[in-house]
């Protein structure tokens, strides 16, 4: 892997991972159209280590808040007069994180095998397209969280391992259709991520461990991570005003657009071999 193709992927990961496009799908079609391996896991844990920080560093503040304070109390929105105590909170992030670890521990082989399907992302794709043009009909109409809302949206999650499902897409769609504000739905469905994406890196981080990294590389996937983290971040700033502004739907067009010609490519690809 050259230092340009680190960038790209890094790119793709950082712009994808929170963009409700589906970063998995991405780095897939990326590797392909790259001709890169598919399962090149110690890279996978630098760029998933990238965009974990990147939300860490955004949320620095409603994450301290809910650790820190006396009172447990997270201010979830500069414009709420509501407060949710952080121990509630953090119950709610556990039981959003269950359902996601549960199916990526049981079906980890099935996932991985669904990774390097480029006809499934495909079809995905235009399912996360279907969710993010349905929030046109959403009603958001409360900030406070409740238990519920954290499981189904932690359901939504655990669909989103699957390849071409939106992580950030299928939450705060979620979130908005529990008619849970766009706001409260986007800090929550990235605060939720963290468990997530944790997992994830310490899974590959685990497998990694007992490969050893190539030394002509290491700065080549620095070069990747930091590419990652600098457009995961800006990334965030850039979705909270779409999500606030209501113009969430809007990535559906997109990901129906690359979901067929994936789709397309695919088949023209297998029939001509």
């Amino acid at each position: 892997m050259s230092i340009i193709q680190s960038m790209i992927l890094g790119l793709i990961q950082g712009l994808t991972e929170f963009l409700p496009v589906s970063s998995s799908g991405h780095l897939v079609l990326g590797r392909a159209l790259l001709g890169l391996p598919s399962d090149n896991i110690i890279f996978e844990v630098f760029l998933h280590f990238a965009t974990f920080m990147a939300v860490l560093v955004f949320f620095f503040r409603e994450i301290l808040g809910i650790v820190k304070s006396p009172y447990f109390t997270l201010i979830k929105s500069s414009k709420a007069e509501e407060h949710v105590r952080g121990s509630r909170y953090f119950l709610y992030i556990i039981a959003g994180t269950i359902p996601a670890a549960i199916i990526g521990i049981l079906l980890k082989e099935e996932i991985e095998k669904a990774f390097a399907s480029p006809f499934l992302v495909g079809i995905m794709l235009l399912v996360t397209s279907a969710i993010l043009f349905a929030t046109h009909f959403a009603r958001p109409k409360r900030q406070v969280l409740r238990l519920p809302d954290g499981l189904i949206i932690g359901l939504a999650q655990a669909a989103a391992i699957l390849p071409g499902i939106s992580r950030s897409g299928a939450t705060i769609s979620t979130g908005m259709f529990l008619g849970i504000d766009k706001e409260t739905a986007f800090s929550f469905s990235f605060i939720l991520s963290l468990p997530a994406i944790l997992g994830a890196f310490l899974l590959e981080l685990k497998e990694a461990v007992a490969l050893s990294l190539p030394m002509d590389q290491v700065l080549i996937y620095i070069a990747g991570m930091i590419t990652a983290f600098a457009s995961g971040y800006i990334c965030l700033v850039i979705l909270r005003k779409i999500v606030i502004a209501g113009k969430f739907g809007y990535f559906g067009i997109y990901t129906l657009i690359i979901g067929l010609l994936t789709i397309i490519f695919h088949t023209w690809i297998e029939s001509a071999s």
